[in-house]
């Protein structure tokens, strides 16, 4: 995954706790050729993470690292975009969370699967 324009889908996992979201992005960075895009503070004790790759990887990227923060603490989204937009990519390649997260609050609820 050498270029953003080759990206066919991201995934958002957010989670409460800095051990539930590295046991998710070791997981997901393991399991499937996609590459970790973004780490951000969300509020107090939450965060998330987003990967970048080809769709099916991306599919199964997430089940491994949703599974995986399941078991080291509380899962409270999970995520995948199959083909997002130029500027929600960007946005996440710039590290521009807060941006991001104001966007995705705009999505009607189901917009985005």
């Amino acid at each position: 995954m050498s270029e953003r324009t080759s990206v066919n889908a991201i995934a958002v996992l957010e989670t409460r706790g800095i051990v539930a979201l590295t046991a998710g992005i070791e997981a997901m960075v393991k399991t499937a050729d996609v590459r970790c895009i973004a780490v951000e503070r969300v509020s107090s004790g939450y965060l998330m993470t987003a990967i970048e790759g080809q769709l099916a990887a991306v599919r199964q990227a997430l089940d491994a690292g949703t599974a995986a923060v399941k078991r080291y603490g509380e899962l409270r989204a999970a995520q995948i975009y199959a083909r997002p937009s130029p500027e929600s990519v960007e946005l996440l390649h710039s590290g521009r969370g807060a941006a991001m997260r104001d966007a995705l609050r705009e999505l009607p609820a189901g917009a985005a699967q």
